[in-house]
């Protein structure tokens, strides 16, 4: 799969503008397609289905297809409420687990033409796909391979009626855009799990839709490992390849990450969530943790019975897009005197400083071969008030920038370190406190190749979060000594995926337990921050250790102190951090479970 990625590198050298100025790769580097994804920056998801009709989240398989009857079924009133929020591409679930399809397929019975809907002659899909066009969006269809209803479901003609089920979409309804496939797996109505042929599909989408980037299940883009639309601080495009999505693996392949998430609590549309939408600011704050990470964020927005966008929804995604025009809207950066501690030889204009700061986007400063640190140095005409820096680099020519930091300078010389970072790519936003500064300096501290950045700009908006420390625990590996028996919807992950909306919960009757974390290396411990679903612990310890052999040191003693709890004691070194907890009023649940240096 990878020889494309190569065999495109003269398309992407050219970045589709003959002329246009080149940098020595840092490989990997994405393909065509994948730059072209990781420009979107929004995308936005479309659940809907039988499950929309039965009020369930995964369906059957048994499901009667005369359940499906939206009266107003509106692709374009979905379309229309994407491009206000900002959105650029839109993927519709065409199938899901249930295997009811929104077309009307040839290979089953079990589709939109068994349906009341339009007389058994409606198409959904169709519908769709026309809409987006409409309205300048890309298209995307979801495909679930995993098919509670089909009978040949966990035999080998299961994937041949997959792959003609998935060509049937790429040729009737193309181009498109993106294909998602999800990796769930269970077993079909014959109690059957099927192994699936992933190179089959995957050739069959290279074969019809040579522009589509396959998304989670597939080697394009990658699944970020939440359902909270988060990425990791320093979240990174260069993965290591995945033998089953790659056909290899070994070395390093370009993989960016989507990071998914539904502005409600569930993926399918529920009446009763309609006052549980997620308010303005949660999707800022998810906005600034995908986006702002590097990664591109995917937000489910599931129609209701009659197939229209409910009405609390359309309002958050106008005030999403508003938001976001809002923040941008004016760059104090743009334009302004700015220097560099190293340029790039060539034309003058191909790697002048002044690119970083001229709000274009395929322009950029470059340093000289050979330079792995640099400094690039806004001097505006006046101090600059801001609380809001956005980074890019030339993402395109592979991951450059290893780590970096962002300072503010004052008229008597000193710098204040605002903040730092590790990968750049496609796009990092930097949420700091409010700083009036003369200069501003982005530092290059390490850089795989020579440096350079496509963009280094400015903000002020009351938009803006609030800068606040990073949990040392937020998307760390988790384990827990008990987990409520409903499983991954209330495990131990639950407890550090920075979600609010999200715990970890143990099963009735447990009163002590604990919840372990692994931090990926030594850290500096001083703080933790505990928020319970509601106050049930009473005595509680914190461990920890550097070694997974060796045995527990205890850090701190306490006692809760209602549902949110905060507690510092003398900082400690340590790789594994464990809340244990002696003694619960009832059993315990924790929405979050933080830990800070200090």
């Amino acid at each position: 799969m990878r020889f494309r990625l190569w065999f495109g590198l003269s398309l992407v050298l050219a970045c589709g503008c003959p002329g246009a100025p080149v940098l020595p790769l840092v490989p990997p580097v994405p393909t065509p397609e994948q730059r072209a994804w990781q420009d979107l920056e929004l995308t936005l998801f479309v659940h809907f289905g039988i499950n929309t009709f039965t009020d369930r989240e995964w369906g059957l398989g048994n499901e009667d297809p005369a359940l499906f009857n939206p009266g107003r079924l509106d692709a374009r009133q979905w379309a229309r409420a994407a491009k206000a929020g900002g959105f650029k591409l839109m993927i519709l679930t065409a199938k899901h687990h249930d295997g009811f399809c929104l077309w009307p397929s040839q290979f089953t019975t079990h589709s939109v033409a068994r349906s009341p809907w339009k007389g058994g002659k409606g198409d959904v899909v169709r519908e769709f796909v026309e809409a987006c066009r409409a309205e300048n969006l890309k298209v995307g269809l979801y495909l679930s391979p995993w098919d509670r209803h089909e009978r040949t479901y966990g035999t080998d003609a299961y994937n041949t009626y997959f792959t003609n089920q998935l060509a049937e979409l790429l040729t009737r309804y193309g181009p498109i855009d993106e294909v998602w496939f999800d990796g769930a797996c269970g077993e079909g109505p014959n109690g059957k799990r099927q192994v699936y042929n992933w190179p089959a599909y995957y050739a069959t989408i290279r074969a019809l839709a040579p522009k589509a980037v396959i998304a989670i299940s597939g080697p394009d883009v990658r699944w970020v490992g939440n359902e909270s639309g988060v990425a990791r601080v320093g979240e990174s495009s260069v993965q290591p390849a995945s033998a089953v999505m790659h056909g290899r693996s070994e070395g390093k392949v370009w993989w960016p990450a989507e990071c998914d998430v539904s502005i409600r609590p569930g993926w399918f549309y529920h009446a009763a969530e309609d006052a549980k939408v997620k308010t303005l600011r949660h999707l800022l704050d998810i906005y600034f943790k995908s986006v702002g990470r590097n990664s591109v964020m995917l937000l489910n927005v599931p129609p209701n019975k009659e197939g229209l966008f409910a009405d609390p929804d359309v309002r958050r995604l106008e005030e999403f897009g508003d938001a976001v025009r809002r923040l941008f809207a004016r760059d104090l950066a743009r334009n302004q005197p700015v220097e560099a501690s190293s340029r790039r030889a060539g034309p003058a204009e191909d790697f002048a400083p002044a690119n970083a700061v001229d709000g274009e986007g395929a322009t950029f400063w470059a340093g000289d071969d050979g330079v792995t640190q640099a400094e690039l140095v806004l001097k505006p005409a006046g101090p600059v008030t801001f609380n809001l820096v956005s980074v890019r680099e030339p993402y395109w020519f592979g991951e450059r920038t290893r780590a970096y930091r962002i300072e503010a300078g004052d008229a008597s010389g000193a710098w204040q370190v605002l903040a730092r970072g590790t990968v750049i790519g496609s796009r990092n936003l930097w949420s700091v406190p409010e700083t009036t500064a003369t200069r501003v300096r982005l530092v290059i501290e390490s850089a795989a190749g020579c440096p350079a950045i496509s963009e280094f700009a400015l903000y002020h908006s009351d938009l803006a979060p609030a800068p606040r420390p990073i949990s040392l625990t937020t998307h760390k590996p988790a384990r827990a000594s008990n987990v409520h028996p409903e499983g991954t919807t209330y495990g131990a992950d639950r407890a550090v995926d920075g979600d609010p909306d999200t715990r970890w919960a143990t099963a009735d009757g447990i009163s002590q337990c604990w919840l372990e974390v692994d931090l990926g290396q030594c850290r500096t411990i001083g703080q933790v921050a505990i928020v319970e679903f509601a106050p049930r612990i009473n005595r509680f310890r914190i461990l920890y250790r550097e070694d997974p052999n060796a045995g527990w040191a205890v850090a701190y003693e306490g006692k809760g102190q209602g549902r949110q709890h905060s507690h510092r004691f003398q900082p400690v070194q340590g790789r594994y951090l464990r809340l244990d907890i002696l003694e619960a009023s009832a059993p315990p649940t924790i929405w979050e479970f933080d830990a800070f240096e200090k």
